[in-house]
């Protein structure tokens, strides 16, 4: 994010990001009216910078676009990279798509007309597929993880489930566990997204598979 940002520039990123905790909450159907009304800005100023719904969903989805980007971009790779890093990765990651899941779900549910956008859309996945492909080299190299995961037959049913089980969850999540919080469940989605691993993990990996306490290790990070 840049250091100085314009009076018009800074309005219009404070309606985006309380909308999103509007809408994350409230879910899609609500009304440019009532995220008026539970953010305490005018419809005239939302309208302002978002003629329409559509258009506030789509910079709220361009935002969590953003933040994915840097946050892989701030990734580094250590001498001693480990499990447990990848997992906090993998962790840090889900809070994104926690914090951003309204975004998510208008992406599921969208019919675009707007080619550019789409563009946009595919360009990300791409980008996030090449970032995760790094980190999937890293595990190899630090010997947690078996080279043969990269053989074709392999790779596209490893990196299909992954891609699957890494944001879907938040549809379980919306649809059954939404009475729960978020860490109380996190846990569970993130087991269930790396169990994918385990017919390619090393010796080592298994290893640091089978003794991390994924519960244990949440609350750590987040204390």
């Amino acid at each position: 994010m840049k250091i100085y940002q314009r009076k018009g520039e800074r309005s219009r990123e404070n309606i985006i990001l309380l909308a999103s905790e509007v809408l994350n909450t409230c879910g899609s159907s609500i009304t440019i009216d009532e995220i008026a009304r539970y953010t305490e800005i005018s419809k005239s100023k939302i309208t302002n910078h978002f003629s329409t719904k559509e258009n506030l969903h789509i910079a709220i989805t361009e935002l969590y676009i953003r933040d994915m980007y840097d946050y892989f971009g701030s990734i580094v790779y250590s001498d001693q990279f480990s499990w447990k890093d990848y997992i906090g990765i993998l962790s840090d990651i889900m809070e994104i798509q926690f914090k951003y899941r309204s975004a998510i779900m208008f992406i599921w549910t969208a019919s675009f007309k707007d080619e550019a956008f789409m563009e946009v859309i595919n360009h990300s996945f791409l980008l996030r597929k090449k970032s995760m492909i790094g980190l999937f080299e890293k595990l190899v190299k630090e010997n947690y993880l078996m080279d043969k995961v990269f053989e074709e037959k392999n790779f596209k049913i490893f990196y299909h489930q992954h891609a699957i089980l890494g944001v879907h969850w938040l549809n379980t999540y919306l649809l059954f566990d939404y009475k729960k919080s978020f860490q109380e469940v996190k846990s569970t989605y993130l087991a269930g997204t790396i169990e994918i691993y385990k017919p390619y993990l090393t010796a080592k990996g298994l290893a640091e598979f089978e003794s991390l306490d994924l519960v244990e290790f949440l609350k750590s990070r987040q204390s």
